[in-house]
């Protein structure tokens, strides 16, 4: 007999050890999803009772900070050298990202930002947002430009319609009384 199948019946042969703790108290296991583990995790972070009534009103008064601020390191830079903006990271995170005017806030881009707040794909990442800026500059424009698309459209509907319209109407066109009236072509019964 060669050595492979004598080590094959020694495995077969030995009896399966089992933990006796394990057969004692026999449980279903269940497979959760992600979502519905993690709040299985936050139950059971949360307390059984509450003592008296001061914990309940701590609970009610305690302000939650909101995820989605300004990190401290920009905000002096805030409307004075970039403007910043939260983008969702969803599927059309990358043609905001080539087609408009803001750049992800990386290590290289933004060395004024502390490291523990970058990710380990490169970006800073708070609920679900990843945090980009653009220049100064180019947020203003951004910012002024559907006012002054506004403020073109009524220019033209009043000041430069109103070159071309009759200046007895305030410049809007008005119907000429003799034009097109003639009986020439009409047939009367």
């Amino acid at each position: 007999m060669s050595t492979k199948t004598k080590e094959v019946k020694d495995i077969e042969q030995e009896p399966l050890k089992v933990d006796e703790a394990s057969t004692a108290d026999p449980r279903m296991v269940e497979v959760l999803s992600t979502q519905d583990s993690q709040v299985a995790d936050l139950v059971k972070e949360t307390p059984k009772v509450l003592d008296n009534e001061a914990a309940l009103t701590s609970l009610r008064e305690r302000t939650l900070p909101n995820i989605l601020d300004l990190p401290e390191e920009c905000k002096p830079l805030y409307k004075v050298k970039y403007r910043y903006r939260w983008l969702a990271k969803d599927k059309d995170l990358e043609s905001k990202l080539r087609s408009g005017i803001w750049m992800l806030c990386t290590r290289n881009n933004s060395p004024y930002i502390k490291p523990r707040r970058f990710k380990t794909h490169g970006a800073i990442e708070q609920g679900g947002m990843l945090l980009a800026f653009c220049s100064e500059e180019a947020g203003k424009l951004r910012e002024e430009a559907p006012a002054k698309r506004s403020a073109d459209l009524i220019k033209h509907y009043t000041e430069d319609l109103a070159k071309q319209g009759d200046p007895q109407r305030g410049g809007f066109y008005a119907p000429d009384p003799d034009e097109g009236e003639s009986d020439e072509g009409i047939e009367m019964d």
